[in-house]
């Protein structure tokens, strides 16, 4: 009988764990090379070598999740950029215009960096102390709201008195007259004209916000007033949920 021959011990196996342990090397390095300098493009096809290289799956096609987002936001940035001009253009012609109407007695007008600001005395506006609208000064806040009425603009309604205390049983501070002064403008434009509610804010400054000084009868009647602010913004900023954490 013929002796077997005794087999040969492998002494090159370890070439395979060699092997394995610098794939799997080149393969951590090319993730943090791609990680360290985004490409999107690049990303999707590493994503897809990986995904079937480690799990022998097939590529889904050419579209992936990653894409779809990325072509959404562009057709959004494209028509938000679109409606942006097409606001603004309507804003300068509604400004343009309240700025050719003949404002009545008390009423300026201005353009400001916030918007088209409508200031109307308190004499003008409502009676001594009270915040009932004037019948007289209708007929100006009906043009006014007319002319709004189609724009996405958001409105500011701010009411403002001077520094002399105010104590009735309606009203016991400043705070509460030009409140109820801005409060009251508000809703005859959302009420009885029926502009959208979500377009007004509303808030009283009292005597804060004084435009001359009240050493003067007249820097008084001038620092009495409501302002009607026809905001450039058609949106409230976005706030942060938590302001105080960095």
């Amino acid at each position: 009988m013929k002796k077997k021959h005794e087999e040969h011990e492998n002494h090159e196996r370890w070439l395979v764990s060699y092997a394995d342990f610098i794939t799997l090397l080149f393969a951590f390095f090319v993730v943090m090379y791609s990680v360290s300098s985004v490409n999107e493009g690049k990303l999707k096809v590493l994503s897809d070598s990986l995904s079937i290289s480690f799990s022998n799956a097939k590529p889904v096609g050419e579209l992936s999740i990653m894409n779809l987002p990325i072509e959404k936001s562009r057709q959004i940035v494209v028509k938000e950029r679109q409606n942006s001009k097409l606001n603004r253009r309507a804003f300068l012609k509604v400004a343009n215009a309240i700025n050719t109407v003949k404002a009545p007695q008390g009423v300026k007008i201005s353009s400001t960096e916030r918007g088209l600001t409508i200031r109307v005395t308190d004499d003008a506006l409502f009676a001594s102390g009270s915040a009932a609208i004037n019948p007289q000064i209708k007929e100006f806040l009906d043009l006014i709201a007319g002319m709004v009425r189609d724009l996405p603009n958001l409105i500011s309604v701010e009411g403002h008195t001077d520094n002399q205390h105010i104590n009735t049983a309606a009203f016991p501070s400043n705070w509460d007259l030009s409140t109820a002064r801005a409060n009251t403008l508000v809703r005859y434009m959302t009420e009885f004209h029926h502009l959208r509610s979500d377009r007004f804010s509303s808030t009283g400054y009292a005597g804060t916000r004084p435009l001359e000084s009240n050493g003067t009868l007249k820097g008084q009647a001038a620092n009495r007033r409501v302002e009607l602010v026809i905001l450039r913004a058609t949106k409230a900023p976005e706030r942060n949920s938590q302001p105080f954490l960095p």
